[in-house]
């Protein structure tokens, strides 16, 4: 039996919903759950491995020989099962993280400055030449200015609506003054 960090994290829930729900019907519901993602995973197999014969005989009706890459492409059902918990895993993360991102942001932006500063402060006390040097700094630039981008700050849009909010709010306290 695993003990790492997910296989608990697994079982301490499995055991939280038990308590929850009792150990049958969560056992019903899980079965039930597998079943369908099993048909499911089992009708885009049969769909991919179908879509690859048709490319497959397009390919060899054009003289191109894409048998391997055809072969590679039909998936059974347990890849497909596989690649759907894997995408319900990442979506599940990405809305916790977009949840999350209010939280996370500040945090994040001291934990890339620190970062970047001891890459700085390592990169300016290193025996390399200047020229090395320099290259390595301007790429450590380019990198921080490309996560600055991506991470971002909350942009001219949030402060844009705030004003036009505030201007909105002022024409309306005009009109009310002029009647």
């Amino acid at each position: 039996a695993a003990d790492d960090l997910l296989s608990r994290l697994g079982r301490a829930s499995w055991e939280a919903l038990e308590s929850w729900v009792g150990p049958q019907a969560l056992r019903l519901v899980a079965e039930s759950l597998a079943t369908t993602l099993w048909i499911v995973s089992s009708g885009i197999s049969a769909a991919l491995t179908t879509l690859c014969k048709i490319l497959g005989v397009l390919l060899a009706a054009s003289g191109i020989s894409g048998d391997r890459l055809v072969r590679a492409a039909a998936l059974g059902p347990g890849e497909v099962q596989r690649v759907l918990l894997w995408g319900l895993a990442a979506l599940v993360g990405s809305w916790l993280l977009s949840r999350l991102r209010g939280l996370l942001l500040p945090a994040l932006r001291w934990v890339k400055l620190c970062c970047f500063l001891g890459a700085f402060l390592h990169v300016a006390a290193s025996q390399e030449s200047p020229t090395v040097q320099a290259g390595m700094l301007l790429g450590l630039w380019v990198l921080y200015a490309l996560l600055g981008r991506l991470v971002g700050s909350p942009g001219p849009s949030t402060q844009l609506d705030a004003t036009v909010r505030s201007l909105e709010w002022k024409v309306e306290e005009l009109w009310r003054r002029q009647k």
